[in-house]
């Protein structure tokens, strides 16, 4: 893997190249934001070739953490807590201490924010997310209103500067070691299906005891349920081992160092081996969602019009369709349904 793209890059500092930068500014994000956006990187990099791209976030970002090794290929700088935010006068005056930009998108939706960024960086062309398009350079062609989806709305930010249809499909590149270790997990043979039981809310969450029964169903039907186990569900491991035998927990179990993972790897190099997933609103399932494999989303509280993950192959499963608002509306029978919608249709597809 190469290292990560730098997150502390000061403000001033010159482009490593004579051509002018392409901007990115964005607020605070988590795995699933910055997933939602990778799309739109992968476009602009292949539409304007050899420029260098800034990644500026007001406050943390994933790209500059847990994405990194994945994304250094396609940014030069990623500058976290650049403070873009308030007060008015001391953002203008870290606007202008950045370098002059090709090109500036400003995927935050504040409209005097917008509005400082569109009047103190130079820059060529400006593109944002405002409704209606307003303070761009120019309109995707032939859309008048901005889409709600994240990874669609930034996707017309790069047609409006291309002028026209985006370049986005890709991969996320892993080792072999990783591969090879998912593979010794996950053995050729049995169909898995991945389950994702956690996310950094707790109203997103799908009750434990519906994982738990719906890891029952798909034993019941031949598949092999596998726990997607992150840092913030350990707390899950001996209630899914003592209540559903014989599901699988590969991340759970330890990586040899000498390996040299970095985080994510094997969780991407697992979802690469699984007939398909059930996950709740989480940066997990944006990832598989990411990777191409097929995905079964559960939304209760948040709005899936604006979070829904950006996948050719995916179903979504909302508690609105049970009479409900929260995660426990969802019926198990419902993920069940959606997961064999989505697998007739892949294996359609696959024929």
């Amino acid at each position: 893997m190469s290292p990560a793209p730098s997150s502390e890059a000061p403000a001033s500092a010159a482009p490593a190249s004579d051509l002018r930068p392409i901007a990115v500014i964005v607020d605070r994000e988590g795995l699933g934001d910055s997933l939602l956006k990778l799309p739109f990187l992968r476009a602009i990099t292949r539409a304007f070739p050899g420029r260098p791209v800034w990644w500026i976030s007001s406050h943390q970002t994933s790209m500059a953490h847990e994405l990194a090794p994945f994304v250094r290929p396609l940014l030069a700088h990623v500058i976290e807590n650049a403070a873009l935010t308030r007060p008015p006068i001391d953002v203008i005056g870290r606007l202008r201490a950045l370098p002059p930009f090709e090109m500036v998108f400003d995927s935050r939706t504040r409209g005097l924010t917008v509005l400082l960024a569109r009047l103190f960086l130079e820059h060529r062309g400006f593109y944002c997310c405002l409704p209606g398009y307003l303070f761009s350079s120019r309109r995707p062609p032939g859309r008048f209103g901005r889409p709600r989806g994240i990874a669609a709305r930034m996707l017309s930010l790069a047609e409006a500067a291309i002028g026209g249809p985006a370049d986005w499909e890709g991969r996320l590149d892993i080792s072999d070691a990783a591969r090879g270790l998912a593979a010794a997990r996950l053995p050729e043979g049995p169909s898995y299906v991945g389950l994702a039981p956690g996310s950094r809310e707790a109203r997103k969450n799908w009750p434990v005891d519906r994982w738990v029964a719906l890891a029952g169903a798909l034993f019941a039907r031949g598949h092999v349920p596998v726990f997607l186990i992150g840092p913030q569900e350990q707390a899950l491991i001996e209630r899914i081992r003592a209540e559903a035998p014989g599901a699988l927990m590969p991340e759970v179990e330890p990586v040899d160092p000498a390996l040299g993972l970095v985080r994510l790897e094997l969780a991407i190099a697992v979802g690469e081996r699984l007939a398909a997933v059930v996950a709740n609103d989480n940066g997990i399932g944006h990832l598989m969602a990411t990777i191409g494999t097929p995905l079964v989303s559960l939304f209760g509280p948040t709005d899936v019009g604006r979070w829904a993950p950006f996948t050719r192959r995916g179903e979504i499963v909302r508690a609105q369709d049970f009479g409900g608002e929260t995660m426990e509306d969802i019926p198990v029978d419902a993920a069940l349904a959606g997961l064999d919608r989505l697998l007739g249709r892949t294996a359609t597809t696959a024929g």
